[in-house]
């Protein structure tokens, strides 16, 4: 090779080199650097023009009130409605709302709907409004009674579309129920999001879940709170963590029962390439809830053909809606059934009534019939969605506010802690539920109350965690080098001293009672035990309910259950292994032995095994049998 071919192939490397640089650097910046913090205005005017500088910014009660002429009105057009078209034959509601079981809702709407009692139910509770940026924002308020010795804990819950205020009528009585031993009380403020029921829209373009987010700490500030709670699903969980990522200073913790990302594009790419090992991602248990991702997909689009038209066409849609209650009432119910479970569109009735009565959900339906606000709701999907006001953003923005989130098996979409840690980088907890969907307050209201009243604890001593003196000790999972540094109550209650355990091979397994992987565990351990157990292997099972609930017995009865399957390894009191209150040693476990993708434990049945040291040198995932451990247990007799 000459010297002009060397140095053309000296510079073609350079300029390859260059160029596979920058493209790391790029894609890097695309995956992984968040966008800065969008500036939002504080005090933009979303009310008509010339702005009232003097506007009343007074709390003013409020009355739900349908009217005679309102109810007359729609007496007269649930009776006169155009007769339906049959549907096709066993179809359920395959193809939408089945209009003969619609015949049925619309003769209970005409003939059995009690208006006048609903409204006095709808109106159980406190209403106000008060006037934010120029818009009217109705909201309840629902103050605690017999708070003597209580911290009072202010609480905002957050609707979503095509729900309502109404939503968290059965859950609130459930929060609001005395828990002195849980030594606070909720008071709790449910407004209508900008547009929806009672609280005004906006006469221009531009309010979006960012700009709702804004209104809304607003509020709060206007009735005397600079820093709450969050609750909130939908739309409502979209503008909760709006808040939690753009004041951080007001919101002390962000309660979800809809965690997901929709557009952070490292959580995302995680997330799809998982698809090739799920294991990696998530437990076995939970791996149908995300994968393949193909049917996934394919049901939420599928689910999401609303949201298309009400991103581009909200007038257009909103002129029959507005016009015609049962044209309002297929559009909305059939949410309420193929969202609470997509088997149930194989139901001539959608199986609405499984989960809902008729009165909830025309209840909901009333209060955007009353109000006419049906097409003003729906704006928010053309301000979301669209350049100027891509919402979006927020999603890469990170978020330190301590968060928890639940999931019902039914929800649209599903995603795994280890992608929703990628933005919210105090994410505490996910509480796994076995049924349920979209509207979880009105399917499952006293589970959200009791999942809610968890979330609000471990928040609290989150924030106690946080304001420890410098000067104190650090804790001893962040000191120690050995497990013998420890000591754990034995199943019965006894101080057991892990020092007792020096000179054996050590096997440390977090179980569980009612799992998938119990019975193949708790044999497999048994066996590992017998084979091993002169050699010097010592089992050591820690009983633990933070997985789906899977160990909710009392150390008796799981006692009761061990001795039914001959378990004579040792058992030791339940405790958490993740969050604030894991025990010390699965703090220095995990910190000791990192997962694949984290070090939080993924799922009952991990395992950590420590040498004749104390020392912990291999962690196994849930799904590894305690069998396939004898080849590595070998190196260390």
């Amino acid at each position: 090779m000459n010297s002009n071919e060397k140095n053309k192939s000296f510079k073609s490397f350079i300029l390859i080199t260059v160029i596979q640089v920058l493209s790391a650097y790029y894609l890097y910046r695309f995956f992984f650097i968040p966008p800065d913090m969008p500036a939002l205005d504080t005090e933009q005017w979303w009310g008509p023009y010339p702005m009232d500088l003097d506007h009343d910014k007074s709390i003013r009660p409020l009355t739900i009130e349908f009217s005679d002429v309102m109810i007359n009105d729609l007496r007269e057009r649930l009776l006169h409605r155009r007769p339906l078209q049959p549907p096709l034959e066993n179809v359920g509601f395959t193809y939408g709302f089945n209009p003969r079981y619609l015949n049925q809702v619309m003769e209970y709407w005409h003939n059995k709907y009690n208006f006048k009692e609903r409204e006095q139910f709808l109106n159980q509770y406190d209403h106000f409004v008060t006037n934010i940026q120029g818009l009217d924002i109705h909201f309840m308020h629902i103050k605690p009674k017999n708070v003597a010795g209580l911290e009072v804990v202010p609480l905002i819950m957050l609707h979503g579309w095509p729900g309502s205020f109404r939503e968290f009528y059965d859950v609130i009585p459930y929060l609001t129920a005395e828990q002195p031993e849980q030594k606070i009380a909720f008071e709790i403020i449910v407004p209508s999001l900008p547009g929806f029921g009672y609280s005004q829209a906006s006469v221009r373009p531009g309010l979006g879940p960012a700009e709702m987010a804004v209104i809304i700490n607003n509020l709060m500030k206007r009735i005397g709170h600079d820093k709450y709670y969050i609750q909130g699903g939908d739309l409502g969980h979209t503008v909760g963590s709006i808040i939690a990522t753009a004041f951080p200073e007001n919101v002390l913790g962000f309660h979800t029962n809809f965690p997901v990302l929709l557009s952070h594009r490292a959580a995302l790419l995680y997330i799809t390439c998982g698809s090739l090992i799920p294991s990696l991602i998530e437990t076995k248990e939970l791996q149908p809830r995300l994968y393949p991702l193909s049917e996934h997909w394919s049901r939420l689009i599928e689910e999401s053909g609303y949201m298309h038209i009400q991103a581009t066409k909200p007038e257009t849609v909103g002129v029959g809606l507005s016009d015609s209650p049962a044209g309002l009432a297929a559009y909305i119910l059939e949410k309420f059934s193929t969202w609470t479970n997509p088997g149930n569109k194989k139901a001539g009735d959608g199986n609405l009534l499984k989960k809902f009565s008729l009165n909830q959900l025309l209840d909901n339906l009333m209060i955007y019939w009353a109000t006419n606000t049906v097409t003003t709701s729906m704006r928010v999907y053309a301000e979301s969605f669209n350049e100027k006001q891509n919402f979006l953003i927020f999603d890469r923005i990170p978020t330190n506010v301590p968060t928890w989130g639940i999931k019902f098996k039914y929800e649209l979409m599903y995603q795994p802690d280890t992608a929703l840690s990628f933005k919210y980088k105090e994410y505490l907890q996910s509480t796994v539920v076995e049924d349920g969907g979209h509207f979880a307050a009105m399917e499952y209201p006293e589970l959200m109350a009791k999942d809610i009243t968890q979330a609000v604890i471990k928040f609290q001593k989150f924030w106690n965690f946080e304001k420890q003196e410098s000067n104190e000790a650090p804790p001893l999972h962040e000191t120690a080098r050995t497990v013998y540094e420890f000591t754990v109550k034995s199943i019965n209650g006894r101080d057991v001293k892990l020092s007792d355990y020096k000179g054996n091979v050590l096997l440390i397994v977090n179980v569980a009672s009612q799992c998938g992987l119990t019975a193949t565990n708790y044999q497999q351990l048994n066996e590992l035990h017998e084979k091993y157990h002169q050699k010097g292997l010592r089992i050591l099972a820690f009983p633990c309910n933070q997985f789906n609930g899977q160990e909710p017995g009392t150390a008796k009865d799981i006692l009761n259950f061990t001795k039914d399957r001959g378990v004579k390894f040792d058992l030791f009191e339940k405790v958490d292994v993740n969050g604030d209150n894991a025990h010390p040693l699965w703090k220095f476990l995990k910190k000791a032995q990192s997962g694949t993708i984290g070090d939080f434990i993924k799922w009952n049945f991990s395992k950590f095994v420590v040498d004749r040291n104390g020392v912990p040198v291999e962690r196994y995932a849930p799904h590894v049998n305690p069998l396939d451990l004898e080849k590595d247990l070998a190196k260390y007799w």
